[in-house]
């Protein structure tokens, strides 16, 4: 794992000992996220942290699964990639097309991402790239989905979602997704 979520998770141990659902992880990244460590980010940013590392792990794992369908994938880099301007990942789709991730976590598996959750900065950095203007994009969430209007009218369908119920299909009861994800947490 190469997000740095791996080294600054405020206990890893107590984070995913006996954790097996999306959910699970969800309540106590939202736990541990209320714990103020002084470590200089907020409990939102500490839970997208966790998230990311969490797709990374998925995505990584995944090369061959054409219901994610990236492979190669890395975490952004500042120092590669420049400033943040959210794309939070890179990889190359089964097509060979390149592939630009943006991670969002949810609270609230039951609400929608809409252009209030900066989806739009993504779309744009991808879009206004000479190099990734052609490229797929997906959104991983634990959101219900990315909004219908927002998909079709601003995003032309052009952006691919996997959310909660997408993800906990994939990783719910899945054993050996989360006893990789706690190898590489070092739990």
């Amino acid at each position: 794992m190469k997000h740095k979520f791996k080294n600054i998770c405020y206990d890893p141990v107590k984070l995913l000992t006996g954790c097996d659902k999306l959910s699970t992880f969800m309540n106590r990244v939202s736990k541990q996220a209320q714990e103020d460590r002084g470590m200089g980010w907020s409990a939102d940013e500490y839970k997208g942290m966790a998230f990311e590392a969490l797709i990374e792990v998925l995505v990584c794992a995944s090369p061959i699964d054409k219901r994610i369908g990236i492979k190669d994938y890395r975490p952004a880099d500042t120092k590669i990639d420049g400033p943040d301007m959210g794309i939070d990942g890179y990889g190359l789709s089964h097509n060979g097309n390149l592939h630009t991730v943006q991670i969002k976590y949810r609270s609230d598996a039951m609400t929608d991402l809409t252009t209030k959750d900066m989806i739009s900065n993504f779309v744009a950095k991808t879009t206004s790239s000479p190099k990734y203007r052609d490229a797929d994009m997906t959104v991983f969430t634990t959101a219900k989905g990315l909004n219908q209007k927002v998909a079709e009218d601003m995003y032309h369908n052009r952006v691919r979602t996997l959310a909660y119920k997408d993800l906990t299909k994939l990783i719910d009861s899945n054993p050996a997704f989360w006893e990789l994800f706690r190898t590489e947490m070092g739990v």
